[in-house]
Order: structure tokens, then sequence, then C-alpha cells
């Protein structure tokens, strides 16, 4: 009894489904990556040693510059305003983490408000922004 041989065919292997997978994990890793969010207000940070504890979801933010003048989310509040800008903020989001960004210039009562009024606005969770102090 004679057997045809069947014809072997080359082996090769298909690399554009791996090529897809590898370009879909790139804009993914793109697209999920945190950027720094920095605001057109100009701000001199206090320096801190210590690392900021990662943050899941984006927090209120407050913002006072050496002017003495106080930022909410990007606006331009004036301090009566504050407190009634911080409760609609509350209701419309499901988080009350508050960061404030103050100058190193800014006087120390003026955060004291800050912090007043977002807990009379029922805020309680909030930190002060620092930046990094640079290694030498």
């Amino acid at each position: 009894m004679q057997f045809r041989k069947q014809k072997k065919n080359p082996l090769s292997i298909d690399i554009t489904p791996l090529i897809d997978v590898i370009f879909l994990l790139l804009i993914f890793f793109m697209i999920s990556t945190t950027f720094i969010n920095a605001t057109g207000i100009q701000i001199e940070l206090p320096t801190t040693v210590s690392k900021p504890a990662p943050g899941k979801q984006k927090p209120l933010e407050v913002a006072i510059t050496a002017a003495q003048q106080i930022f909410f989310n990007g606006r331009l509040l004036q301090q009566k305003q504050l407190k009634n800008a911080l409760i609609e903020a509350k209701k419309s989001t499901r988080h009350s983490d508050l960061v404030i960004r103050a100058d190193g210039k800014v006087q120390h009562k003026l955060v004291v408000f800050v912090m007043d009024t977002a807990r009379q606005a029922g805020i309680n969770k909030f930190s002060i922004a620092t930046r990094q102090e640079k290694e030498k």
C-alpha cells in the first residue's frame, strides 16, 4: 500500500494581531496616564520632603494667589461667594475632597478662612498642596 505524501506548508507566524494588540495597549496607557493639572494661576507652593498620597478622583480645588485672590476651580471668587460655590460643587459631585493651593506668601488667616468655609459647606476632607523639594 502506497500513501501519498501530504504537502507540508511552511510554518509562518502572522504578527498582525500582535501589532494590533500592542498599539491598543499603547493607546490605553497614553489615555489612562494622569497628567499634571497645571492651572493658569501663578502660585508659588511651599516645599515639602514627603511625597503626596496618590489620588483616585479629581478633587475640588481652591487656589489662593500671593495677591490674596481666591480661585475656585479656576474661577475668581470673592470671600463671601466661596461658601455657596463649595456647596453647589459638593452637590454636583459625589466626592468631597478639597485641595487648597495657597501661595507660600499668603497670610495664614486666609488659608484658615478657606478651611473653615469648606467645613461650613460640608467638606471635611481637604489637603494643602505643596511641591516636592528638589534634592541637592
